[in-house]
């Protein structure tokens, strides 16, 4: 899994992920990367997952510790270009309840401004 990280107007951060998030260390980074960020008092972020085709288990546990990490600072996530496979899996684990899901990350971002 690769993580491009992009800073926004009006202090939002997009960061694409490329790949699958099944657990272990590349996982972890993302969790990682996101406390980071707000620890350096970023809180709006959007997650484009347009190049992720599988998400495991332990990835929705990286996915919710990361939206956690930022709502107690404060702030807000929301996940973008999400694949019709993993959309399903949000749907079946009732995980689109508390992930705010957009077709494309212009949306998010104007649901996060």
């Amino acid at each position: 899994m690769k993580l491009r990280q992009k800073e926004l107007k009006g202090d939002i951060v997009l960061i694409e992920i490329e790949g699958n998030i099944v657990g272990g260390p590349d996982a972890i980074s993302l969790n990682d990367e996101v406390r980071k960020l707000v620890d350096a008092g970023r809180k709006k972020f959007v997650l484009d997952m347009g190049s992720v085709e599988h998400i495991n288990s332990s990835g929705l546990g990286i996915l919710i510790a990361s939206l956690n990490a930022v709502r107690q600072a404060g702030g807000d996530l929301k996940v973008a270009n999400v694949g019709s496979r993993v959309l399903d899996l949000l749907k079946i684990t009732k995980l689109n309840q508390i992930f705010e899901s957009y077709k494309s990350v212009d949306e998010a971002l104007k649901n996060l401004a």
